[in-house]
């Protein structure tokens, strides 16, 4: 090989190396930023009075489930484990896993309500669709599910981007899901 050929290859190597760089250093910062805007608007999201709140409603209405004889039903078990995966991910920390748990949690609460309705037995239960009826009634405020739901997609945009999305998938920033809940009665709509 040539001296000149080795000085081109290197100089090749050299701008490679740099455009990589390059790549990094401009678009690790707006994925660290859209990443901090979902973590901040989940913040509110996990307030005492938002989806905890929710989430002991409808612990509520497994327990009169279970007492009414549906203890046995697979629905039960995997609300008990959902809402087990729930209270971890609060311990964890990490706001893509709650999400996740959260909505977990969110369709196995659809699930035990269909299954409390759709037997006629606990349907004529008092206690069943009373506790049914307080947790459908507890929804945390439309406005800050919005909101999360917005910076998840705003985060997603750039994370799939023709330049952000090489680096993401090196660095580890990985897709956050949207809050999949019923918060707006009067539609039907999820947010």
């Amino acid at each position: 090989m040539s001296r000149r050929t080795k000085w081109i290859l290197l100089v090749l190597l050299v701008v490679l190396v740099g455009g990589v760089a390059a790549l990094v250093l401009t678009q690790q910062p707006k994925l660290d930023d859209a990443r901090t805007q979902v973590d901040t608007a989940w913040k509110p999201l996990r307030a005492t009075d938002q989806l905890p709140l929710r989430y002991q409603t409808l612990t509520g209405a497994l327990s009169a489930f279970d007492a009414a004889g549906g203890a046995d039903r697979d629905v039960s078990k995997d609300l008990h484990a959902a809402l087990k995966h729930w209270d971890a991910s609060l311990q964890d920390g990490d706001a893509g896993a709650q999400a996740t748990a959260a909505n977990e949690v969110e369709a196995q609460g659809t699930r035990l309500t269909t299954n409390a309705l759709g037997s006629p037995r606990l349907a004529a239960d008092k206690a069943v669709t009373d506790s049914l009826v307080k947790y459908a009634q507890t929804k945390p405020k439309p406005e800050l599910v919005a909101a999360y739901n917005r910076a998840v997609r705003d985060y997603e945009d750039v994370r799939t981007g023709a330049l952000a999305q090489p680096v993401a998938k090196v660095l580890g920033f990985g897709a956050r899901p949207v809050l999949a809940i019923d918060v707006d009665s009067a539609n039907g709509a999820a947010n």
